[in-house]
């Protein structure tokens, strides 16, 4: 039997069946994370299951650390104060796209923060 293509749909289908999904409010088609994975060599919906799984409560708890008073007042005059309000009540910040590159770098370590900086020219 061949292998079925990894999809940006399985990126996604993989995020939703893991992480929570208060965390899906990104607008991303995650073509730029399945780019990622494949270089770290993730290729199955599998694999990417067993990462994320493997660092999920480590991931829920950076997600909801509470953010500084200069972040807050940064997302309420962006967003509004009602969006920023529910965010705190609930204790989440970081969307699949966010939590999927914190699993990668928990993963990886170094090897994935030389490749975030070298993709993001820092």
């Amino acid at each position: 039997m061949e292998a079925r293509e990894f999809t940006i749909k399985d990126v996604y289908d993989s995020l939703c069946e893991v992480l929570p999904h208060q965390n899906d409010f990104a607008n991303s088609d995650y073509s730029e994370e399945l780019e990622e994975l494949l270089f770290f060599g993730i290729h199955t919906k599998p694999a990417l299951g067993a990462l994320l799984v493997n660092h999920k409560d480590r991931l829920m708890r950076i997600d909801a650390e509470p953010l500084d008073d200069f972040h807050i007042k940064v997302y309420k005059e962006e967003y509004g104060d009602d969006y920023i309000q529910h965010k705190i009540h609930n204790k989440f910040w970081f969307a699949y796209p966010a939590l999927l590159r914190l699993a990668l770098e928990l993963e990886y370590g170094e090897k994935y923060i030389e490749y975030a900086n070298k993709r993001d020219k820092v």
